[in-house]
Parts: C-alpha cells; structure tokens; sequence
C-alpha cells in the first residue's frame, strides 16, 4: 500500500468521496483547498504517483500544464485575484501536484511567499458544504475545451 497522502486524496476522489472535487481532468484532479486563508485556494494533484515533472514524457507535461491554466482561468474568472502563484515543490508530498493560490492586494504581505501566515490556515479550514459550493462556483467559469 502506498503511503503518499496525494495518493490517497486521488483513491477517495476516483471512488467519489470527495466533496473538494471541482472537475476531473484527463490527468488530474483540481479540488478546493482544505483551507481558505487564500480565497480560492486549490490544488491540482496529478492522477499517477510520479515523485518529479521532468520524469513524464514531454506530451504528459503539455498536457498537465494546459489542465493546470484551465484551472487558474476558472480561479480567476471566479475570484478577480490581482496575482497567482503556482507551487509545484513535492518536498512533504512526493507526488506531482500543484498548490493555485490567487493573491489580492488585501492580503498581509501580499508580495512575500504565500506560506509566511501558514500557521493561521487552520483558522480558515472550511466544512464540506462550504467546499461543494465554492467547487460548484469555479466549476461554471472551467474553460473546457
């Protein structure tokens, strides 16, 4: 059994059991973030336990980058952020995903890293209900093609 908690988000997502889920990409998942410090805050997690980006092919990489502005277009059309920032580390999660953070200029420190107020996000955690229906909100601006 793998032990990638990303791996195990994806198993609860394919099975359904995901309120968070926005939309199911050929290759991934994007879902609300558990928190909301950072209104519109989601993740996109690739479907496939892979540690690296430069370890998929050069079609998966497209391919995983065109999903990822479709994302970051629906977060932006929903949220009018005046910046985003896009984290792809996999330093405590080992498994390719991304963290879609929208930034406004209201935001404490809105030009330093987004993680400098990380120990307020557990003040933002949001209940199932709450996740369904800002999902449901940026699902309508998904410019799918």
């Amino acid at each position: 059994m793998c032990d990638c908690a990303i791996c195990h988000r994806v198993e609860q997502l394919q099975k359904g059991a995901n309120p968070a889920l926005i939309y199911e990409f050929p290759h991934s998942f994007f879902i609300m973030g558990d928190h909301q410090y950072y209104s519109g805050y989601c993740l996109l997690l690739y479907k496939q336990h892979v540690r690296e980006l430069h370890e998929l092919n050069t079609e998966l990489q497209t391919a995983l980058h065109r999903e990822l502005m479709q994302a970051t277009s629906a977060i932006v059309k929903t949220f009018s952020p005046w910046k985003i920032n896009h984290c792809c580390l996999g330093n405590t999660d080992e498994h390719v995903h991304w963290h879609i953070i929208p930034r406004y200029l209201s935001d404490p420190d809105y030009r330093k890293h987004p993680w400098l107020h990380a120990d307020e996000f557990s003040a933002h955690f949001i209940d199932d209900a709450r996740k369904a229906e800002i999902a449901a909100l940026i699902k309508v601006n998904l410019p799918i093609k």
